[in-house]
C-alpha cells in the first residue's frame, strides 16, 4: 500500500517555509507521496472559533516566537527576517497558484518553498500578480499560464474544498501533516511524521 502525507498549509507562514525541505526529505526517504492542500486559515478560524482575528499574545510570547523562528532557521540553514516587509499578507492568490500547478500535473513543491521564502527571506509581496508570475518563472513553471489558471473557477472551488476538508479532518492550525490515523500540527513535529511513516 502506498504511503501518503496530506499536507495542510498556508503560503504566508514562516513554519511552512522552515519545514518544507525537511518534509520533502522525509517523504522521499519513506517512499511517500505528499498531497498538497493549501487552505484558508482565516476562514478556518472563523468557522472553528467564531472570529478570524488571531488570539492576543503577550509581549513575552511574541518575543519568544521570534526567537524560536530564528532558532529553527539557523537549525535548517535558512535565512529569515524578524520584520518582513510584506507581512501580514493575504495568501489566497499564492495558494491558488499552487493548486493550478498541481492541476497541470506539475510538482508544486518548489512553489510551496519559494512562496513563503519570498515573504520571510526576500521581502516580496505574494499578493502581487507580477511577483507571483516571477516566482513561478524562477522555479521552472510557465508563470503567465499558471497565473491565469489560478483565477479559474475550478481552482477557486478547490481552495474552498481544501479548507472544508481540513475542518472535517480536525485540522485546526497550519502546517498540519496527516498520514493514516496520525495527525501532527507544526513543523517541529516532523520527526514524529517520519516515525509514523516508518512504522
Amino acid at each position: 500500500m502506498s504511503k501518503t502525507i496530506d499536507y495542510y498549509f498556508c503560503l504566508n507562514s514562516p513554519w511552512v517555509y522552515l519545514g518544507q525541505k525537511r518534509l520533502e526529505e522525509i517523504a522521499l526517504n519513506a517512499g511517500a507521496t505528499i498531497r498538497y492542500h493549501p487552505v484558508d486559515l482565516k476562514e478556518m478560524m472563523l468557522r472553528l472559533l467564531g472570529s478570524d482575528d488571531p488570539p492576543e499574545r503577550s509581549d513575552s510570547h511574541r518575543k519568544y516566537g521570534k526567537l524560536e523562528m530564528r532558532r529553527w532557521a539557523e537549525f535548517r540553514g535558512l535565512a529569515i527576517s524578524d520584520k518582513p516587509r510584506y507581512y501580514p499578507v493575504a495568501q489566497s492568490r499564492a495558494a491558488r497558484l499552487v493548486i493550478a500547478a498541481e492541476r497541470f500535473g506539475a510538482d508544486p513543491a518548489p512553489l510551496v518553498f519559494a512562496l513563503p521564502r519570498a515573504v520571510w527571506a526576500e521581502d516580496r509581496n505574494i499578493n502581487d500578480s507580477e511577483t507571483l508570475q516571477a516566482i513561478a518563472d524562477e522555479n521552472g513553471y510557465a508563470g503567465d499560464i499558471l497565473l491565469a489558471a489560478s483565477e479559474d473557477k475550478a481552482v477557486r472551488e478547490q481552495f474552498e474544498m481544501n479548507t472544508d476538508e481540513a475542518i472535517r479532518r480536525d485540522v485546526f492550525g497550519i502546517p498540519t501533516y496527516v498520514s493514516g490515523d496520525t495527525l501532527l500540527w507544526g513543523q517541529d513535529r516532523l520527526d514524529f511524521l517520519e516515525r509514523a511513516l516508518a512504522a
